[in-house]
């Protein structure tokens, strides 16, 4: 560990399959499409995040070697001041982010016989429901991916950082920005919003829930405190939240497994796979999927989005 009484600029360490509740495919997690917060850059065998821990933003890139049984997660980690402290944090958000604790195995082992889901394990194994871990960023995110591809809202989510965010430089000589506050976005016009990002009718959206965030009029950490059906009415009264996207946050925002949200992608397959391609509304599927799967909804959402994306 860095000697806690003074400065560090780099520091690395492993997080070992021991370390893990089951398998873990660091690569399907990451490029999986999730909104919990815009995708982690991608270098030629690593991952790249930036997080503000303790008050010091830090930059962080995670490699996995071995399987997705038997592995190592090497992360290296820079800042301006690394201290034991920060390090154990990131230990702990990595384990929170990236749901380490999640028992995948109970997962496969609970719906082993649900054929069209059971057929995506082998594929998937290892595949882990990101978390977010600012609820604000969490659900402006998820409003961005409304009937946008997971390339188009990870590329708007990081103009509006460009030119939004806090700059932030690492003794590397990179830099990146951080993803601007609800104070920030919520002096900024609609105009300008889709001037500088491309985020057409969701700009209005954005600067609405932003002005009611930034006020406290809204307490988005308290909806975690109330049942899922209370959280996702108290959602719907948002500026442009929908039921898919009021499910994006409770899930990724939120770690509320029992929300399963869904587009286009998943109603497909839904009605493909359980109803014999019968019409079915969005609302009867999320219902669906929330009685069969119960606490594991958001996983075979997950799973099952997945699959009905490539085409399967």
């Amino acid at each position: 560990m860095p000697d806690s009484s003074h400065a560090a600029q780099s520091y690395s360490f492993q997080i070992s399959s021991a370390d893990v509740n089951g398998p873990l495919n660091l690569c399907e997690t990451i490029l999986s499409a999730q909104t919990s917060e815009p995708e982690w850059l991608k270098g030629q065998a690593s991952f790249t995040d930036v997080e503000v821990l303790n008050g010091v933003p830090i930059k962080y890139s995670l490699t996995q070697t071995g399987n997705v049984d038997e592995f190592a997660i090497s992360v290296n980690v820079l800042g301006s001041l690394i201290s034991d402290d920060i390090i154990d944090r990131l230990r702990l958000h990595l384990s929170h982010v990236l749901g380490l604790r999640d028992d995948l195995p109970l997962f496969y082992r609970t719906f082993a016989d649900d054929k069209p889901l059971c057929s995506t394990f082998a594929r998937l194994r290892g595949l882990r429901l990101m978390r977010g871990t600012n609820p604000y960023e969490s659900l402006i995110f998820s409003i961005l991916s409304q009937n946008s591809s997971a390339q188009k809202m990870n590329k708007t989510a990081r103009l509006l950082m460009k030119h939004y965010g806090s700059k932030v430089e690492f003794p590397d000589g990179s830099a990146c920005f951080l993803f601007p506050t609800a104070e920030t976005l919520a002096r900024s016009t609609t105009r300008q919003l889709r001037a500088k990002t491309s985020m057409g009718y969701r700009a209005k959206s954005v600067v609405e829930v932003s002005r009611l965030v930034s006020t406290s009029a809204v307490r988005l950490d308290h909806l975690a405190l109330h049942p899922y059906e209370e959280a996702m009415q108290m959602l719907l009264e948002l500026p442009g939240v929908g039921p898919k996207v009021a499910d994006c946050f409770l899930l990724y925002g939120l770690g509320r497994l029992e929300a399963a949200p869904v587009d286009v992608w998943i109603h497909r397959i839904v009605s493909k796979l359980y109803f014999k391609r019968r019409k079915i509304s969005r609302l009867m599927t999320a219902r669906f999927l929330r009685e069969r799967f119960g606490e594991w909804a958001g996983y075979a959402q997950l799973y099952l989005f997945d699959y009905a994306r490539r085409g399967v």
